[in-house]
């Protein structure tokens, strides 16, 4: 294979001009006090660099970037709109250039590691560097606005001059393989060493009790080999896992290039366009990002030519001259998705059907609005008004939805008439990286990703197949029933509270085994797909282990049918429903005290759920709550052919007399004020209404 000589001058050159162009961009929101010092500091890096490697064009352009840069500097004045687009044109012919400096031939990229042009069939803006672009530590892009300029001249719809922005170089290959490729050799040596102690081991049994002098000093050698290789075992992990992630880029990565693309689309409209990121702290392959860049490029000039309306237009509507573009990523189980958002106009729904109908799309006129945006995303249909150099072709969707069916991934657009369109593109990951946490059921073990992990509880409680947490009541799944239903679980030693899609749910585990990043790769093909199942990452002895998915986690408990309950107590069990947590506990001490299990909820429609999963002696339940009401909570029950015959009494502090009326037309069985309670009277109603309830249970078992 034929030497690069420019594989690293290329890295450090597209760094230094990704430095220089976020620099400029944000100079223009007034917000770079130092922009000519610092850009004086980048350009000439980039020079002295350039003259290294013998580039005396990339110099030239540097040095010409010095001189508009100087005069600023001595007289502590920012650039004006000229300055800064001359600024900008500078640093894109220095991507040119260096765009120009191909790998040799020997090393063809990929097919799919890049979209941008062929050196010379447009005009492509330096490439993506290697290093990440800057960002606060939650992977938040800087807001970058735009005001209107000049247009950009004999472009087509997918022609960016920035396109090339978005070609991300593979990092080193060759010298990656060659690492993994070491670790894996040092992971083998482990094996004679592990055979090793086992033979120590086996050696001191024999010797035990006869040779009380080596057997000592054998078990201190077997120990300290055991735990030496552990250590070393778990170190060659992390140094594996953090070679992998070599491979791997942040998602910001795409933030800066995309923030100029809306800038200079909304220039050549008249427009003024801000666009913001955030997930940017996503790691993902090099070639993933490469191979969604023309389609994000895409997404967010339709969003400025389709979306975005002018100053003039947005005053009218009441909205802000400057219109906002929201690119976020975030990974969703075994795909990642790239959700481009704008606050413009929105679909005009009939405008574009009266188009379809001008075209002669069969079948046009009488498509409902899904089926005629669906038919809007496969092409060759536009709601731009006219044909300009950004828009009005109709092939720019076609672009991206080519995107999402090459990758097998999926696309979908929703739009409000007045208050913006939002596109998404969720494609399959083929590697990620993220911080986990490994939790153990038994022999079984697994990966859950940290973010999606609110707390850990110690020894939880279950409240049948529901663990309370602060005031709420949470559905539980085990481990073991996650990765192998049909075993009967132990009790939980710990849980993990986890939130995906806007819900919560408890996993109950055997142990935790410590925090670390990850890198998650895509099950094999024959193995069966499973919705709790983001994925697997390899352990020390390169086995996979599975890394869960939130979401799957979440959904599966909150639709988990409970095992059969074992035989209830003589007494029954009771539910005790009060968002109350000071209410909840009196009753519970009270009625635990007297014998009877108890379960609780702190809202009607979690006690509800609770009732349609385990079959209760008694509910008793508060009135005032948010949501549902206790009087609405009796109605529902009485209703439900299965519930209604469990008795119910409302404990409330309202007393008054029609308060009462509701609460017998509602069905209730009792009425407890709190105001008069006395826990005499209120056991003994509780045990004539408990023993009513199992009245029928022992009529149906005589029978």
């Amino acid at each position: 294979m034929a030497k690069d000589p420019y594989r690293f001058f290329r890295v450090e050159a597209r760094d230094l001009l990704r430095q220089m162009s976020e620099a400029v961009l944000a100079a223009e929101q007034g917000s770079v006090p130092d922009l000519a010092p610092r850009m004086l500091r980048l350009a000439h890096t980039l020079k002295g660099a350039a003259s290294v490697v013998r580039q005396p064009a990339i110099a030239a352009q540097a040095h010409a970037i010095e001189d508009l840069l100087t005069p600023l500097r001595d007289s502590g004045e920012a650039p004006d709109r000229a300055g800064i687009d001359a600024l900008l044109a500078l640093i894109d012919a220095a991507g040119d250039a260096i765009s120009a400096l191909d790998a040799p031939a020997a090393s063809p990229a990929p097919a799919t590691a890049s979209h941008s042009p062929a050196p010379g069939a447009s005009r492509p803006s330096p490439p993506l560097p290697s290093s990440p672009v800057s960002a606060s530590p939650d992977g938040q892009a800087p807001a970058e606005p735009s005001t209107p300029a000049a247009g950009l001249p004999g472009e087509e719809p997918g022609d960016d001059p920035i396109a090339g922005l978005l070609t991300v170089p593979q990092l080193l290959p060759e010298e990656l393989d060659g690492l993994l490729g070491d670790i894996a050799r040092a992971q083998g040596h482990l094996v004679p060493i592990e055979r090793a102690a086992a033979l120590l081991r086996e050696l001191r049994g024999t010797l035990s009790g006869q040779q009380e002098l080596l057997a000592g000093p054998l078990a201190r050698i077997e120990d300290q080999i055991e735990r030496g290789v552990r250590q070393l075992a778990r170190e060659l992990v992390a140094l594996r896992d953090d070679a992998e992630q070599l491979r791997l880029l942040p998602a910001s990565q795409l933030f800066a290039p995309l923030q100029r693309s809306a800038r200079d689309a909304a220039r050549s409209q008249d427009k003024q366009a801000r666009l913001t990121g955030s997930g940017g702290d996503v790691k993902l392959e090099a070639a993933l990002l490469n191979a969604v860049s023309g389609a994000l490029v895409q997404m967010v000039r339709n969003a400025v030519a389709h979306g975005i309306e002018t100053p003039a237009e947005r005053a009218a509507a009441g909205k802000p001259p400057q219109g906002r573009i929201e690119l976020r990523i975030e990974r969703r189980g075994r795909d990642v998705l790239f959700c481009c958002a704008d606050d413009g106009a929105g679909l005009d729904l009939d405008a574009l059907r009266r188009t379809a109908v001008d075209k002669g799309i069969p079948g046009a006129a009488r498509l409902d609005d899904d089926a005629l945006i669906e038919r809007l995303l496969r092409g060759g249909l536009s709601t731009a008004r006219r044909v300009d150099a950004l828009a009005g072709r109709g092939v720019g969707m076609d672009l991206v939805r080519d995107t999402a069916d090459r990758l097998g991934g999926r696309l979908t657009l929703r739009s409000r008439r007045g208050e913006g369109t939002t596109v998404e593109l969720c494609v399959p990951l083929q590697l990620a990286a993220l911080r986990a946490i490994r939790v153990c059921a038994g022999a079984m073990s697994a990966w859950v990703p940290l973010d999606a992990v609110e707390c850990v509880l110690q020894r939880p409680v279950l409240n049948g197949s529901h663990v309370a947490v602060d005031d709420e009541l949470l559905p539980h799944l085990s481990l073991a029933d996650a990765l192998r239903p049909g075993d009967p679980p132990s009790p939980p030693r710990s849980a993990l509270v986890l939130r995906a899609g806007g819900q919560r749910a408890a996993l109950g585990v055997d142990s935790l085994d410590g925090v670390t990043s990850v890198v998650l790769r895509p099950p094999p093909a024959l193995l069966p797909p499973s919705p709790l199942i983001a994925g697997l990452a390899l352990d020390a002895a390169r086995q996979p282990v599975p890394v869960l998915a939130p979401d799957g986690l979440v959904a599966a408990a909150r639709n988990a049918r409970p095992r059969a309950p074992p035989p209830p107590p003589r007494t029954g069990t009771i539910l005790v429903i009060d968002d109350s947590l000071t209410t909840r506990m009196l009753e519970q001490s009270i009625l635990e005290a007297a014998g009877y299990r108890v379960h609780m909820a702190a809202s009607a429609e979690d006690g509800l759920e609770a009732a349609r999963r385990e079959r209760y002696a008694l509910i008793l339940v508060d009135v005032e709550m948010p949501g549902m009401s206790g009087f609405e909570f009796v109605e529902t029950i009485r209703g439900d052919a299965s519930l209604r015959d469990i008795p119910a009494v409302l404990v409330t502090s309202r007393n008054a007399p029609e308060d009462l009326a509701r609460g017998k037309s509602a069905g209730a069985d009792g009425y407890i004020v709190k105001g008069e309670f006395a826990q005499n009277e209120f056991l003994a109603q509780v045990a004539r209404l408990v023993a009513r309830s199992a009245q029928p249970a022992a009529e149906g078992a005589s029978a």
